[in-house]
């Protein structure tokens, strides 16, 4: 069966395309639109002229001012959107992960894909541009259970919440931009060590508030105590199905003893159940087998963790052929 794949760096140039993956949505250009140091693209298979696949992809620059694709990543996260039931998906993802590459190979220093939620997910793909993978660990929490998510939680959990709750910890949805930039600097104190590449600025905070919250395909919560905020939650919306948790921090230092992050978090999953919602992913949180703090801290809400991969590919040939040689 043929396809084509056409490649499009303007949403304005895109067919009409269904919102089917979050990370795929055709609004990812709406924001990363205006975004300094962010060029993102998509690339779309078509059967004949009927659009079947898309996957959206973003050129990130590690550094303002030196443009050379040394200082460029492009990255890719969970499986791309799918159209037609009737195709094979991995046949798919193999033309259009060999076109990302051949669009990219001279432009970036380094290619990855993440949060693909499966350890063999698109395998040949990958295998036959030299990829190659870390174990990861994703985790997830199923809404759909009989036990609703307060019986989930641990003991400890669900202790720790009701003293924030008796000590008048409140959660309230963000609605107004005005208070934009005090959240940003609080994601970015609280994120910047958590994330394997440079933390976003403002202006993609900016987008998705005007992109996604005003539209319903997101929004983001705040924990208050005495008027302060002391943590919070940025959340994404696929369709009814999926919620996934893009951010999160608490002042857990300064108030340890209201467990600021613990109680976002079991708001954020609260809400996400009465609204009838499926999953709640906290997507890729470490290494496989690593006894990371992270992981230990969010199986605790009652999530299963699932083993997948991240993949990566050099766009260096020698140094891409001793990676391979390490990883694999």
């Amino acid at each position: 069966m043929e396809y084509s794949v056409n490649i499009y760096y303007n949403k304005e140039d895109l067919p009409y395309l269904e919102d089917s993956n979050f990370f795929h949505y055709s609004s990812s250009f709406d924001w990363y639109n205006s975004a300094p140091t962010y060029k993102p693209f998509m690339l779309v298979a078509f059967k004949e002229r009927q659009p079947v696949a898309a996957m959206f992809a973003v050129i990130v620059r590690r550094n303002r001012y030196l443009h050379g694709s040394l200082f460029k990543r492009c990255f890719i996260s969970q499986q791309p959107s799918f159209f037609d039931k009737s195709i094979s998906k991995i046949d798919l993802f193999h033309l259009l992960i060999s076109r990302l590459v051949d669009e990219v190979k001279n432009k970036v220093f380094l290619i990855r894909y993440d949060s693909l939620g499966s350890s063999i997910f698109g395998y040949k793909g990958f295998r036959e541009n030299r990829f190659y993978s870390v174990k990861w660990i994703n985790v997830k929490n199923s809404l759909q259970r009989k036990r609703k998510i307060w019986d989930q939680l641990s003991n400890s959990r669900r202790n720790q919440v009701n003293k924030a709750i008796k000590k008048g910890v409140k959660i309230e949805e963000f609605t107004s931009e005005d208070n934009l930039p005090e959240i940003y600097k609080l994601i970015e104190l609280t994120n910047n060590k958590k994330i394997t590449h440079r933390f976003p600025p403002y202006k993609y905070f900016e987008n998705f508030f005007h992109h996604y919250i005003l539209n319903g395909k997101g929004k983001i919560i705040l924990s208050r105590y005495q008027n302060k905020i002391i943590g919070g939650a940025v959340l994404g919306f696929e369709g009814n199905e999926t919620v996934y948790c893009l951010y999160y921090w608490g002042k857990s230092k300064r108030y340890k003893f209201l467990h600021p992050t613990i109680f976002t978090l079991y708001s954020a999953m609260q809400l996400a159940e009465n609204k009838g919602f499926k999953f709640f992913d906290y997507m890729d949180v470490g290494f496989l087998n690593k006894n990371a703090g992270r992981s230990r801290f969010l199986l605790q809400f009652g999530g299963k963790q699932t083993a997948t991969r991240r993949w990566y590919r050099y766009n260096l040939s020698l140094l891409n052929f001793f990676a391979n040689k390490i990883y694999d």
